[in-house]
C-alpha cells in the first residue's frame, strides 16, 4: 500500500498526463479501507485475548481467596500460612507466565541467529574482498598490462533464468588498442559480454583471458583497476562534480593534491566537459544534486567518461553510452568517447550503428554467438545481418 502511494506520487506527471488521478485515488482509498478492516479485526482479537488474560489472573486470585478462606474457616490453615502459600502460588505463576511469554521471542532469536550465521558463513562466488589471485601492476603509463582479450568457447546463463542460455560458445579475440563494437538485436548477449568482462558473473564454461591469463585467476581488485565502464545510465552521487569524478581514482589520498587536480583537468578535457565545468559559477565545486538531477543527460554522461578516464584504464567498456541521448548531445559525447578510446582497448555495445562505423572491428551477435565480423565497409559489402541492421537505420556509408 505504501509502495503504491510512493509510486503514484513519484510518477505524478505520468498520472496527470494520463488523467488517472481519480483511479489512483480510488485504488489507494480501497487499499486503506481494506487495511482498516483487517486492522480492526486484529485489534479486536488481541483486545479480547488481553482482556481474557487479565480477567483470568483476577479469577485465580478470587479462587485463591475463596479456597484459602475455606481452609482458614475449617481451622486447617492459619492466616500466616494462608498468605505465605497464596503469595507463593500467585506470584510464582505470574513469574512463570512471564518467562513462558518470552518463548516465541526466544524461538525467533534462535532462528535469526541461525540466519546470521548462515549469512556470515556464506562465500560469494566472486569475492570483492578476496586477496587470492595473481597480482597485477598498478595502472600507469608503464603498466605491463597490454589489454588483449580473448573469449574461448564461453557459455553463460543467468542464475535467475537457468533455462535460458545467453551465450552459446562465444569466441572472440580483441587485440591491444583495438576499438571493437558489439552490435545486434536486444537479448543477443552484448551487455552480458560486458558483465562477464567486469567479472560481475563468471562463465558456466569456457575461459576469458587478459593478456593470456585467465581473469578468474587474477586478483579481482587489481584486474578491475585496469578496466573502466561507462554505462547507458551513468550514476552520479550526491555531492560536487569533483567528488564524483574522484570516485574513478585508485587511492586518491596517496597522490598530491596538485597532481590529482592536473589529472582531473586532463580527464575532463579528454571527456569534452572541461569548458562546461569551468563556465559554472562554482566550477568543480558545483553540486550535481540527487542522482545528478542538476545536469543534463549529455553532461552526466561526459562526467562519467571523465571519471572512467581518471583511472587511465587499459580496457574501456562502453555499454550503450549514447543511446539515451538526443542527436546534439550524442555528437558531443561520441566525440568524447572517440578521444577516450585512443591508446587503449575499447569495447563498445551499440544499437545506433552510426556511432561505431569507425570501429576497427564490428562483431555482429545473434543468439549468443558471433555471426559476422569485420569493418563497416566489409560487412556492408557482404550484405548479411549487419547490412540488414544498417538498412533499417538508413545507414549506408561511414560518417
Amino acid at each position: 500500500m505504501l509502495q503504491y502511494a510512493c509510486e503514484g506520487t513519484n510518477a505524478i506527471r505520468t498520472v496527470a498526463s494520463l488523467t488517472r488521478e481519480k483511479d489512483v485515488f480510488e485504488h489507494y482509498h480501497q487499499q486503506l479501507v481494506a487495511q482498516g478492516d483487517r486492522s480492526l479485526r486484529s485489534i479486536l482479537q488481541s483486545s479480547i485475548l488481553y482482556a481474557a488474560s487479565q480477567s483470568f489472573i483476577l479469577l485465580c486470585i478470587a479462587l485463591g481467596f475463596w479456597y484459602g478462606g475455606t481452609l482458614i474457616g475449617a481451622r486447617e490453615y492459619s492466616q500466616f500460612q494462608f498468605f505465605v502459600v497464596f503469595s507463593a502460588v500467585i506470584f510464582g505463576s505470574q513469574s512463570a507466565g512471564t518467562i513462558f511469554s518470552f518463548a516465541p521471542d526466544m524461538g525467533k532469536a534462535k532462528h535469526a541467529s541461525g540466519q546470521l550465521k548462515k549469512l556470515f558463513d556464506r562465500q560469494p562466488a566472486i569475492d570483492t574482498w578476496s586477496t587470492n589471485g595473481e597480482r597485477l601492476a598498478a595502472t600507469s603509463d608503464n603498466s605491463n598490462v597490454k589489454g588483449e582479450l580473448v573469449f574461448k568457447d564461453v557459455h553463460f546463463r543467468y542464475p535467475t533464468r537457468p533455462e535460458q542460455p545467453v551465450l552459446r560458445g562465444l569466441d572472440m579475440h580483441i587485440k591491444p588498442g583495438q576499438y571493437v563494437a558489439l552490435v545486434g538485436a536486444s537479448g543477443c548477449g552484448k551487455s552480458t559480454t560486458i558483465s562477464l568482462l567486469e567479472r560481475f558473473y563468471d562463465p558456466l564454461s569456457g575461459t576469458i583471458l587478459l593478456d593470456g591469463k585467465d581473469i578468474s585467476e587474477l586478483h579481482l581488485g587489481d584486474y578491475r583497476a585496469h578496466l573502466a565502464l561507462v554505462s547507458q545510465e551513468p550514476t552520479l552521487y550526491q555531492g560536487t562534480i569533483k567528488e564524483n569524478i574522484l570516485l574513478g581514482a585508485d587511492h586518491p589520498d596517496s597522490i598530491p593534491v596538485e597532481e590529482m587536480d592536473r589529472r582531473i583537468d586532463q580527464a575532463c578535457k579528454d571527456a569534452n566537459i572541461y569548458t562546461f565545468i569551468t563556465s559554472l559559477p562554482d566550477g568543480f565545486a558545483t553540486k550535481v544534486g540527487n542522482k545528478g538531477v542538476m545536469l543534463s543527460g549529455g553532461q552526466k554522461q561526459r562526467i562519467a567518461i571523465a571519471r572512467a578516464l581518471l583511472r587511465n584504464p587499459k580496457v574501456l567498456l562502453l555499454d550503450e553510452a549514447t543511446s539515451a541521448l538526443d542527436s546534439e548531445s550524442e555528437k558531443v559525447v561520441q566525440a568524447a568517447l572517440d578521444q577516450a578510446a585512443k591508446g587503449r582497448t575499447t569495447i563498445a555495445v551499440a544499437h545506433r550503428l552510426s556511432t561505431v562505423q569507425g570501429a576497427d572491428q564490428i562483431l555482429v551477435f545473434e543468439a549468443g554467438r558471433i555471426r559476422e565480423k569485420g569493418t563497416h565497409q566489409e560487412l556492408m559489402v557482404k550484405g548479411g545481418l549487419y547490412a540488414e541492421l544498417a538498412a533499417m537505420q538508413n545507414l549506408t556509408a561511414p560518417v
